[in-house]
């Protein structure tokens, strides 16, 4: 009997038998199954959902629900950092997302417009709102631990961003464990303070900060200059690079609505004249509001839009005075420059709903 420090030999030509591989491999694997599903539950149980003003969070809580006297905010990241509930009404919370434009708050509209309620929603609106663009800004970590919940596997997938593996136990934060575990830890070391939802910080940005958001946008629109120029040469032909560049440019610096998106986003509110749909631009950087190259065609879009309903109302403050230090980047508001705008909205939110600071209503 020929005998192998391996293995016992299957035949002449030394192959092992398959049992015995088995047999060898077995607890390697399911150290490996325990390994993945014991992160996964970690993470769904203790980390995913650890910050209320996470994303996922929001998206929860927005499903879970079902307060009758609370007042929404809806919009990107501007919304997040602009609105503070405190200021607004002891009802009032902040849903604002990162790159949340239209791609992501019809899905949040349609959820909150489906509950019995008649409180106002407040709706962050900026040029970039109705651009179609859902692989920029539809983040699938955001979605992937309520994938069980009616809607979003199908809103996964009408905005391209599914995959199989969201579905296996162990396998679905593959490639997204990253925005689960900064996010917290930014929590325990960072600056970030929650108001209901809002995102606040205390730091205001630099001269540095402004020099650099001007050499940006100087070199965006450089940029787009010369793809134009390319796209104008009847010699030339554009590369799917170029195509793409030149679509995420005009996005920042050219105002274009899609039409569907604006009939979706009309129909929620001719579906629920019984609330008050109170549309905000929130004070715009003059740095960043010089660089939109049609600002004032965003302008009358949203005041006409408004117009065309009678439970729809346009706030626009892309005008509101302010000061260097109310903004902790050249786009966002640090939260002073919150507390001051937020305390500005509520006297005209007041106005058109009668719902006072304090929850009261004034009449």
């Amino acid at each position: 009997m020929r005998i192998s420090n391996l293995y016992i030999s299957n035949s002449d030509n030394g192959e092992a038998k398959p049992s015995l591989v088995f047999q060898k491999l077995w607890p390697l694997a399911l150290f490996v199954i325990a390994f993945l599903l014991g992160t996964d539950y970690v993470y769904t149980e203790y980390m995913i959902f650890m910050r209320d003003w996470a994303n996922q969070s929001k998206v929860k809580r927005l499903l879970d629900e079902n307060n009758p006297s609370e007042i929404p905010v809806f919009g990107a990241s501007v919304a997040r950092s602009s609105f503070t509930p405190d200021s607004i009404s002891p009802d009032c919370y902040n849903y604002g997302m990162g790159k949340a434009l239209f791609d992501v708050t019809r899905l949040l509209l349609k959820v909150e417009c489906e509950k019995d309620k008649d409180t106002p929603i407040i709706f962050e609106i900026n040029p970039r709102t109705f651009i179609r663009n859902p692989k920029n800004t539809v983040n699938a970590s955001t979605f992937i631990p309520l994938l069980n919940r009616p809607g979003i596997e199908n809103f996964l997938k009408e905005s391209d961003m599914y995959s199989w593996h969201y579905e296996v136990p162990g396998l679905r934060y593959f490639g997204n464990y990253y925005f689960y575990t900064i996010g917290p830890l930014r929590r325990k070391t960072g600056d970030k303070k929650s108001n209901r939802g809002a995102m606040l910080e205390d730091d205001s940005q630099t001269q540095e900060d402004v020099q650099l958001f001007v050499q940006r946008l100087n070199n965006l629109n450089s940029t787009r200059a010369e793809i134009i120029s390319k796209k104008e040469n009847p010699n030339v032909n554009l590369t799917p690079e170029d195509e793409y560049a030149l679509f995420m440019i005009n996005a920042m610096v050219y105002f274009h609505a899609d039409s569907a998106y604006v009939n979706e986003f009309e129909g929620y509110i001719r579906d629920n004249r019984h609330r008050k749909f109170i549309l905000t631009t929130v004070p715009t950087n003059p740095l960043l509001k010089s660089s939109l190259i049609n600002f004032d065609e965003f302008a009358v879009f949203a005041e006409a839009l408004a117009e065309r309903h009678e439970n729809a109302y346009y706030l626009d403050y892309s005008d509101f005075p302010t000061e260097l230090d109310y903004y902790k980047n050249p786009t966002h508001f640090s939260a002073k420059g919150a507390r001051i705008f937020s305390s500005a909205f509520a006297k005209d939110f007041t106005r058109i709903t009668g719902i006072r600071q304090d929850g009261s209503k004034a009449y």
